[in-house]
């Protein structure tokens, strides 16, 4: 077997998010305590408040971190090797992916009031999402494989749209026509740029 390289081992921060969120969409936010958390994780209770000040921190901690993965995702050189109708599907796909890995902690997340400071931090990983999109519509003009078009403001759209679309479906609907909203929007999409 390979040997992680440094970057991949999770470190005491990642245990910390990965046990914490576990236990949000387990328990909720209420039920959950710091103990539990720390306990998941295998750290010390004192250990989690070297990272983050209270359980509101590690909360707000791993709603960024779940967007944050799907950010990086959408940043992957890698896409801009693919033809577009490819870029539509593997983006679509790891959204839902995500939406569906995470539906239990999605739910949580949407009855959190949160601060202006959160606020922030939530747009500016939607604005790598949304800034990641534009690149891809602009590599795929340069290609020739789109006709030119406001690209940023498709992106923003395509970003907001997809949002409410995964919002709907396991938020709302708790996954129950995955494959149906999966498809339909790979279908809109693709006629709003190839036609019918």
């Amino acid at each position: 077997m390979p040997e992680k390289t440094y970057d991949e081992i999770p470190t005491k921060r990642d245990n910390i998010l990965t046990a914490a969120r576990n236990l949000f969409a387990e328990k909720g936010y209420e039920e959950t305590t710091i103990a539990d958390i720390a306990k998941l994780a295998g750290v010390a209770v004192g250990t989690v408040y070297l990272y983050f000040h209270n359980k509101h921190d590690v909360y707000t901690a791993v709603g960024l971190d779940i967007e944050l993965k799907l950010a990086q995702a959408f940043q992957d050189s890698s896409l801009l090797e693919l033809p577009m109708r490819e870029v539509i599907r593997t983006m679509i796909d790891a959204s839902f992916r995500s939406s569906r890995h995470y539906k239990q902690f999605m739910s949580l997340l949407q009855t959190d009031m949160q601060s202006p400071d959160e606020i922030r931090q939530h747009r500016e990983i939607d604005d790598k999402v949304t800034q990641a999109i534009d690149a891809l519509l602009r590599h795929a003009i340069n290609k020739g494989e789109l006709a030119a078009f406001n690209t940023a403001m498709y992106a923003e759209i395509l970003n907001c749209a997809a949002g409410s679309v995964i919002h709907q479906c396991f938020v709302v609907e708790d996954g129950e026509r995955e494959e149906q909203y999966r498809t339909y929007l790979i279908e809109f999409i693709e006629r709003l740029f190839f036609g019918p």
